[in-house]
C-alpha cells in the first residue's frame, strides 16, 4: 500500500507540474511586464538616448522621482546623487562639486569645476534661490566631461531639462500648499496646442514664508535708551516669483525650433548668515574652540574684519568684542540671531534661450 502511494506521487508530481507550468510562466511574465523598469531617455551625450545604452556614470531624476524625493532646490541633488556635494559659498555663489572637484574659491576669476546647463545651454544662476518646478528631468554626469559640455566641466556637468510644449492636447497642473508662518507655495503649468505642430506650454512659481529666525534686535534698547528701528521681529523669509514660457515648432518630421523665456524675482529678508555653532576662544589665534558648543561670536581679533579695524585703529587691535550700542544678548538656540540692520536679499534673473535640432540621414 505503501509502495503503490510513493509511486502514484511520483507519478502525478511531473503530471500536475506539466499541466501547471504554462499558467506558472505566464503569471511571472505578468508580474514581470507589471514591475517593469520604465525606460529613461537623457541626453548626457547630446542625443536623446536610453540611460541603459550611455557608456558613462550618470544619474538621472525624472519628473516623477524629483516629485517622490521631494527634490526642491539643486541642494538636495547631494542627498540623491553619489559623489555629488553642493556648497553654498560667500557672497551669493555657490558650488557643486562632484567625486571632490569643483570650485570653492569665493573670485569671479574662479572657474567652475562642475559645468552647470539649462537644455543643455551653459548658463550662470544662482542655485541657492532656485526652485524646481515643471521639469522634465535633471541628469548628473560623473567625471570629466569636456569633450561635450566645455573646459568647465572637470568634475562632471549637470543638466536642468525644462517640460517642453506637446503638441497633442491640452493639459496642466496645479500644486498648493500652506503651512505655518504664512508659508504658500504654489506651481502651476498648462500646455496649449497652437494647431498641428506648434505648441505652447506656460509655467510659474511663487514662495511666500515669514521667517522663522528670531531677531534678538527687534526692540532691543540701548546704552542711550534709544530703540532700533527699521527691523523685523524674524528673518529669513522668502518672497519669490518665477514664471517660464516655451513655444515649439515641429517644421517638419526631421527638424524642431524651440524658444524659452524665464524671469525669477526674489526680494525678501532671506540671511546670507545667520548662526553658527561657537564658544568663543580666550585668545585671538582661534576664533572659536576647536570642540566648543555655544552661539557665540568668533573672537573679534582672528576675524578678517577685527585685525583690519585693529590696525586701522577702530578697535583695540586683539579685541575680543567691539564696542557697541546695542550689544550682543545671549542665544539659546539655533533659531536665533542678533543683527543690528535688516537683511535684504534682491535677486532678479532673466534668460532666452532658443534650439534648433535636425536630423541629416543618421546624424542629429
Amino acid at each position: 500500500m505503501t509502495a503503490v502511494a510513493k509511486k502514484s506521487v511520483s507519478v502525478l508530481g511531473p503530471l500536475v507540474f506539466v499541466l501547471f507550468w504554462p499558467s506558472a510562466m505566464f503569471a511571472a511574465e505578468g508580474e514581470q511586464a507589471e514591475g517593469a523598469v520604465e525606460e529613461v531617455i537623457v541626453t548626457a551625450q547630446r542625443v536623446a538616448e536610453s540611460i541603459q545604452d550611455v557608456p558613462i556614470s550618470v544619474t538621472a531624476l525624472t519628473e516623477d522621482a524629483i516629485e517622490d524625493r521631494q527634490v526642491i532646490t539643486p541642494s538636495d541633488l547631494q542627498i540623491n546623487a553619489s559623489n555629488v556635494t553642493f556648497t553654498a559659498t560667500n557672497f551669493g555663489g555657490s558650488s557643486f562639486s562632484i567625486r571632490g572637484i569643483g570650485n570653492l574659491v569665493i573670485a569671479r576669476s574662479g572657474e567652475p569645476g562642475v559645468s552647470q546647463h539649462l537644455n543643455e545651454i551653459a548658463v550662470v544662476s544662482n542655485l541657492n534661490t532656485l526652485e524646481f518646478f515643471d521639469m522634465e528631468r535633471v541628469e548628473i554626469l560623473r567625471g570629466p566631461q569636456g569633450t561635450l559640455f566645455g573646459r568647465n566641466a572637470t568634475g562632471g556637468a549637470i543638466n536642468f531639462v525644462t517640460r517642453k510644449p506637446d503638441m497633442g492636447e491640452v493639459n496642466g497642473f496645479v500644486d498648493f500648499e500652506f503651512g505655518d508662518y504664512n508659508h504658500s507655495r504654489g506651481k502651476a503649468a498648462v500646455n496649449l496646442p497652437l494647431g498641428d505642430r506648434v505648441g505652447l506650454r506656460l509655467a510659474g512659481f511663487k514662495l511666500d514664508r515669514d521667517g522663522y529666525i528670531d531677531n534678538l534686535a527687534y526692540g532691543q534698547v540701548g546704552a542711550g535708551g534709544q530703540t532700533l528701528s527699521g527691523i523685523s521681529e524674524t528673518v529669513d523669509g522668502r518672497d519669490i516669483l518665477s514664471y517660464r514660457a516655451t513655444i515649439a515648432w515641429e517644421v517638419n518630421d526631421n527638424a524642431k525650433v524651440w524658444g524659452l523665456y524665464s524671469r525669477f524675482e526674489e526680494d525678501d529678508d532671506r540671511a546670507r548668515i545667520t548662526n553658527q555653532v561657537c564658544e568663543q576662544y580666550a585668545l585671538p589665534t582661534t576664533g572659536c574652540t576647536p570642540d566648543g558648543f555655544g552661539w557665540d561670536t568668533p573672537h573679534l581679533g582672528s576675524t578678517t574684519a577685527g585685525i583690519f579695524a585693529g590696525a586701522a585703529g577702530a578697535l583695540p587691535l586683539g579685541t575680543a568684542d567691539g564696542s557697541y550700542d546695542f550689544p550682543r544678548p545671549a542665544m539659546s538656540s539655533f533659531r536665533q540671531m542678533h543683527t543690528d540692520f535688516q537683511p535684504i536679499l534682491r535677486n532678479d534673473e532673466e534668460i532666452m534661450a532658443f534650439g534648433i535640432e535636425f536630423d541629416v540621414g543618421e546624424l542629429s
